[in-house]
């Protein structure tokens, strides 16, 4: 995939992302709060997933602690009448601004050794920071693998 579809597999991702509607698990669990919010009891939802009441409250467990497989849970939802939605939702708002935070922190890396040993040799290199942005505008525009190294 050549860098310029890389960048705008990036940009739909991110639009895409941006009109999702996401908040934080309830400290219960969803499944939990689902099924309560519906008025339904754990027996009820075990009958619906077609497993034991005990096996649907280790469901719930599970799901607290993180120990729930992704199966599971589309089970659980399907026997709430839901979906499950997966995604990952980027901390610092979008791909682009990930990017763009790896990219000034490779560029900061590869100008500071020349910087120094330019100043070393009394020569000026010119404004680092204005270096620095530009080494990452381009690695924005052109990503590659190493950014990540």
């Amino acid at each position: 995939m050549t860098n310029k579809f890389k960048y705008m597999q990036l940009q739909m991702l991110d639009d895409h992302l941006s009109r999702v509607n996401v908040c934080d698990r309830p400290s219960g669990g969803w499944i939990r709060a689902v099924r309560t919010s519906l008025g339904m009891s754990v027996r009820q939802m075990a009958e619906r997933i077609g497993i034991a009441q005990q096996s649907a409250a280790r469901l719930e467990k599970n799901e607290t602690n993180d120990a729930i497989t992704l199966k599971s849970l589309r089970k659980a939802a399907e026997a709430l009448d839901c979906r499950l939605v997966y995604a990952f939702v980027p901390n610092d708002g979008s791909l682009r601004n990930i990017v763009r935070k790896r990219a000034l922190r490779k560029a900061r890396d590869i100008v500071a050794p020349v910087d120094h040993s330019m100043m070393l040799e009394a020569q000026d290199v010119g404004d680092r920071q204005e270096k620095t942005a530009q080494i990452a505008d381009e690695l924005v525009r052109n990503p590659a693998i190493s950014l990540w190294d």
